[in-house]
């Protein structure tokens, strides 16, 4: 990979868009928000990667994820199934830190809304973030769930989803 690959890498690090990263073994599993969510995988023995960006691979993504290993931002597993759902490892080792998980998953929320067409991921990201925020109990984070539901509201403003989610937030603001 180039210097200029690994400083855009760097950057998208900086800026949080890689959203979390399995260790298992030699491999790195991760998912980083680019123009598309993209899933990553990376051999740290052979340096070979593979992308789901346009390029495929030794891109700025890939660079992300470098920079996040090397920065121990990853959760090492275990796990057999690891290299098949990484996702799903990723999602168990969240759900440890409830705190972590709302991060995420707002910050997933946030980048949601701009690239999904039904709306169908954005609600389910809501409804993770209404259930998280109830776990954890951070009303700070009331005001994006906010945000978003009145972009939800104005992109899809012939959802009846849309007066379900803003029961279900409501519900939750009188419970806190």
């Amino acid at each position: 990979m180039d210097e200029k690959t690994l400083r855009k890498g760097e950057r998208y690090y900086k800026a949080g868009k890689v959203l979390w990263v399995v260790k298992h073994g030699g491999k790195l599993f991760s998912k980083v928000l680019g123009t598309y969510p993209y899933y990553v995988e990376l051999d740290l023995s052979t340096g070979e990667n593979r992308c789901t960006c346009p390029l495929g691979g030794d891109c700025k993504h890939v660079a992300a994820v470098l920079k996040a290993h090397e920065s121990g931002f990853y959760f090492e597993s275990f796990d057999k199934h690891a290299e098949l759902f990484p996702e799903a490892v990723a999602m168990e080792f969240l759900a440890e830190v409830p705190e972590l998980a709302l991060d995420v998953t707002l910050k997933e929320l946030l980048f949601t809304m701009s690239t999904d067409e039904s709306g169908s991921e954005v609600a389910k990201l809501f409804r993770r973030a209404l259930r998280l925020v109830g776990i954890t109990r951070k009303k700070e984070a009331l005001h994006v769930l906010e945000e978003v539901l009145d972009e939800y509201r104005h992109v899809f403003d012939d959802y009846e989803l849309a007066v379900k989610l803003e029961d279900e937030l409501r519900e939750l603001e009188s419970a806190l």
